[in-house]
């Protein structure tokens, strides 16, 4: 399949890992490369874990490897520098969901690898969850099936990264890709805690944007309520038919709320949401109040910063708002490296265009 133009070469990868001594130790990389003018080129790869003894039945009825296979099987160190030769230069990896990413970097960091190698890197399922407004994660197998696609073979990694490929070109994933390229963000950051009598609710956002390296802030608001509730006894039954008594908190919510976080989601569009960590923090809130944000790809500062005492310098602490708002835009200015780079890493800036 040959696209009249592209320049880029796509790289679908997909690993397989195993739960070891509590930690996700990657057993497989499989990967398949799109080049542009149409042909294609595999590699797999078996890896043997670190102090590895023994794969547990899950893994091995999951995926059909053995622990007989893994013995033999090159450390993660070997096995990924062959697959970096594999890369050569001027590629775009794409993995469907964050584990591979996620896996790939903790092995990296692990052996004392440099990481430059795997970006920039595309979650594509998010992709095509927020191109089709889908909020639950569509399985690879049950979009395979959705879109028409077969593929025999699944959690296996090469098989998977063909399914990715296939899925890839069955949307059009490049058009997909540059489509949702922006340089726009919004931080989001919340506060909701009870006191003696009410709840305090702070929101504050504030609309960014990346031109010429830098970060540029456009707009800055802070919402600041206090909601009422009370303490209420209600009779709960459970499965097996039996009754007990629990306390629950009935808040009320905010007219001034509603309309912010109702604004929130129309500005969102277009735009990165970076927020302090994932955005379970902020789903009471929003159910509290009805609101339901737009599917958008979302940053956390927990994993830009890797750093706990500096996600902290981002609470809202007992100050001014105005003092607050003064102390996000110094810290916007300080941590401005890691945000950019993260965009950098997404292909999401216009200097890593999709040529289609």
């Amino acid at each position: 399949m040959k696209i009249l133009g592209r320049v880029q070469t796509y790289i679908t990868v997909d690993v397989e890992a195993a739960l070891i001594r509590g930690k996700q130790y990657i057993i497989e990389i499989g990967a398949v490369k799109w080049l542009p003018d149409g042909s294609t080129e595999t590699f797999t790869q078996l890896i043997q874990p670190y102090k590895f003894k023994k794969l547990n039945a899950h893994i091995q009825q999951l995926t059909g490897i053995k622990t007989e296979q893994l013995v033999d099987a090159p450390s993660f160190k070997e096995a990924f520098y062959k697959f970096k030769r594999w890369c050569k230069n001027d590629y775009l990896l794409l993995t469907f969901g964050e584990f591979d990413r996620k896996v790939l970097e903790e092995e990296l960091t692990r052996n004392y690898m440099n990481k430059d190698c795997l970006y920039p890197m595309v979650d594509f399922q998010q992709k095509y969850m927020i191109a089709n407004a889908i909020k639950e994660q569509p399985s690879l197998g049950g979009l395979m099936a959705q879109l028409g696609l077969t593929n025999d073979t699944q959690h296996r990694a090469l098989a998977d990264a063909w399914s990715l490929l296939q899925i890839f070109q069955q949307v059009n994933g490049e058009v997909l890709i540059q489509q949702q390229q922006t340089k726009k963000f919004m931080l989001l950051l919340t506060n909701f805690r009870m006191l003696e009598e009410t709840y305090e609710l702070v929101i504050s956002t504030t609309e960014c944007s990346i031109e010429h390296g830098q970060i540029q802030t456009h707009r800055m608001i802070t919402l600041r309520e206090e909601l009422p509730f009370k303490v209420i006894q209600q009779v709960r039954t459970s499965a097996e038919g039996e009754t007990e008594t629990v306390e629950v908190t009935k808040i009320t919510p905010s007219a001034n709320a509603k309309t912010f976080l109702q604004d929130i989601s129309e500005s969102v569009h277009g735009r990165i949401l970076i927020s302090r960590s994932p955005l379970r923090s902020i789903s009471k809130i929003l159910k509290l109040h009805q609101v339901t944000l737009p599917k958008t790809e979302v940053m956390t500062l927990v994993n830009l910063l890797g750093n706990e005492d500096y996600v902290a310098k981002f609470n809202l602490l007992e100050e001014s708002t105005h003092a607050y708002e003064a102390r996000i835009m110094r810290l916007l200015n300080k941590f401005e490296q890691p945000i950019i780079e993260e965009f950098h890493k997404r292909a999401l800036l216009e200097d890593v265009l999709v040529e289609v």
